[in-house]
């Protein structure tokens, strides 16, 4: 059966039913696409914030790596007369910077994987896939690297500013 107007598909379709036949339209393959679509997004969000929840569990633990093996150079600023915020923005600034890299890292290995992935489906299932990266989403992702590491260097940093300037030059 043929609809003459594409609105009318539908209503055709719903009237095949309610008679007893099976019907698949156009439609129908275009909801089955938005529904897997919408599944695929919801496992790659979920994957995002475990890497998201991952990468802020390492920058964490770097960072507490950073001031253990450098807490006599803390304990020595400390006693220079360093201000503790000094302190605390020198170890979130080295953390940003590991974020940024971060970043730029995953940027490099989504461009890669852009250029991977539509081969691949092409190539098993004969799809055509186009993948875009907008301007904002490049720079969004890679500050937001950023942040993520920020946040996670908060408490060590902290940790950091509350040395005790004479434990730490005994330290070693």
């Amino acid at each position: 059966m043929k609809a003459e107007k594409v609105s009318d598909v539908q209503r055709i379709s719903n009237l095949i039913k309610q008679a007893g036949f099976d019907t698949y339209s156009q439609n129908d393959m275009l909801e089955t696409v938005k529904k897997q679509s919408r599944q695929l997004q919801g496992v790659l969000g979920a994957l995002g914030l475990v890497s998201l929840l991952i990468s802020g569990i390492g920058v964490a633990n770097t960072m507490m790596m950073s001031i253990n093996e450098r807490t006599r150079e803390v304990g020595i600023l400390k006693v220079l007369g360093t201000e503790f915020s000094d302190i605390a923005r020198m170890f979130l600034t080295e953390a940003f910077l590991v974020g940024l890299m971060g970043g730029l890292a995953g940027l490099l290995v989504s461009f890669l994987l852009k250029q991977l992935i539509p081969r691949v489906l092409a190539s098993l299932a004969g799809m055509e896939i186009r993948c875009a990266f907008t301007w904002w989403l490049i720079l969004g992702s890679i500050l937001f690297a950023g942040v993520v590491a920020l946040i996670a260097a908060w408490i060590p940093a902290h940790k950091a500013m509350n040395i005790s300037p004479n434990e730490a030059i005994r330290s070693e």
